[in-house]
């Protein structure tokens, strides 16, 4: 689950990058990004919770929801967005008036133009609510993942990633299907 919420991210930067002008596609894939974070937040709590019972330990959801907002600050605006993009039933358990706009955004000599998605809280902007911000929720999920013992011994840099890096600096060898 993991590793399709690092690879949501890696196409939300490609279409950022290479696509500038292009809105659509950038909410779209901004909104799996969300959809993907959100998920393994469901596919996380699924599993602690039957470890937990399993070992005869008391579950609390809200205990779960507390830590995992807290480790992962990234994801109640995921969640919100996720579940209004799923079921078109805007929930704010954490994300009180929380809002998404996407503008387009003037370039200079360090950033090219193009179309900019941001997280505004209570009518305050945030930092644009892109790359780095989905960047930060991959690393904050893996930290997490960790933390909770369930990132099974695998490496942090799923394989897709690795075999892309490979393409893109002259290295052709591919790593061998498991």
């Amino acid at each position: 689950m993991w590793s399709k919420l690092a690879w949501d991210v890696d196409v939300f930067r490609d279409i950022q990058v290479c696509y500038p002008d292009e809105d659509q596609p950038l909410a779209y894939a901004a909104i799996n990004v969300c959809i993907a974070a959100a998920s393994l937040r469901d596919w996380v709590k699924a599993a602690l919770e039957a470890e937990a019972k399993k070992a005869g330990k008391i579950w609390r959801d809200e205990a779960f929801y507390r830590s995992v907002d807290a480790a992962i600050p990234e994801l109640l605006s995921c969640v919100a967005i996720a579940n209004t993009a799923k079921h078109a039933n805007f929930r704010e358990r954490g994300w009180i008036d929380g809002e998404v706009v996407m503008a387009y955004e003037e370039g200079d000599e360090d950033v090219p133009p193009g179309y900019v998605l941001y997280h505004m809280v209570a009518g305050r902007q945030s930092l644009g609510f892109a790359v780095s911000r989905f960047d930060a929720l991959c690393r904050n999920w893996w930290a997490f993942l960790e933390a909770n013992g369930l990132d099974d011994g695998q490496a942090k840099m799923p394989r897709w990633r690795t075999n892309k890096l490979n393409r893109i600096f002259g290295h052709h060898r591919m790593t061998p299907p498991s």
